[in-house]
């Protein structure tokens, strides 16, 4: 009876790491899909915000862990749309890209005080966005620079703060320089952390 039981623990003993390094193993897969979407959808947008044609502030873009895009929000015309489409498919990583965009305005109203004010700061939070996902895309390109651990935020003033870990002063420089070489950018505020060896 004892060595059923002894065999038992021995056995469940041996299996708990096993368990624990397949749980692992997944949520590792499950971030790197995670930083994979969101790295496809950052190339498009910034795409988006190169391209004359397209405007970023009123397409949307949502990638799944299949590489499938899924594009939403409003374009100007049927040409516009079709070429957010195509620059979405032209992209590294889309397998499909689904397209749920209207064609004309949201309204078509005259705009209030009220109205004007909120789209001024709409269109200042949009640069904002665009300065960020411009230096993402950068990253992601970057093979020095890990877009997964260097952190961007932007404020309306073109003041970019890098935050987040990098594994050397040179990876947390290189970042330094692609965020100071961006369009937009009036300033870089480097809170980087280089992680000892």
């Amino acid at each position: 009876m004892h060595t059923k039981i002894a065999t038992t623990l021995i056995v469940g003993a041996l299996l708990t790491p096993a368990a624990g390094f397949a749980a692992e193993k997944s949520m590792t897969h499950g971030a790197k899909e995670a930083v994979s979407d969101s790295a496809i959808t950052t190339k498009i947008k910034a795409e988006f915000a190169k391209d004359k044609m397209v405007s970023a502030m009123h397409v949307k873009v949502d990638t799944d862990n299949k590489g499938v895009v899924t594009l939403s929000g409003n374009a100007k015309s049927k040409a516009e749309a079709d070429h957010a489409v195509k620059l979405a498919h032209d992209t590294k990583g889309v397998t499909s890209v689904k397209n749920d965009i209207v064609i004309g305005d949201a309204g078509g109203k005259a705009m209030t005080h009220t109205d004007k004010t909120m789209t001024q700061s709409v269109k200042e939070n949009v640069g904002d966005a665009v300065i960020t996902t411009k230096i993402k895309a950068e990253f992601a390109k970057d093979k020095m620079v890990s877009a997964m651990h260097i952190k961007v935020d932007t404020d309306d003033k073109g003041v970019v703060t890098l935050s987040g870990n990098a594994k050397s002063k040179a990876e947390s420089d290189q970042a330094v320089r692609i965020a100071r070489d961006t369009k937009g950018v009036t300033s870089v505020k480097n809170d980087i952390t280089v992680q000892a060896k």
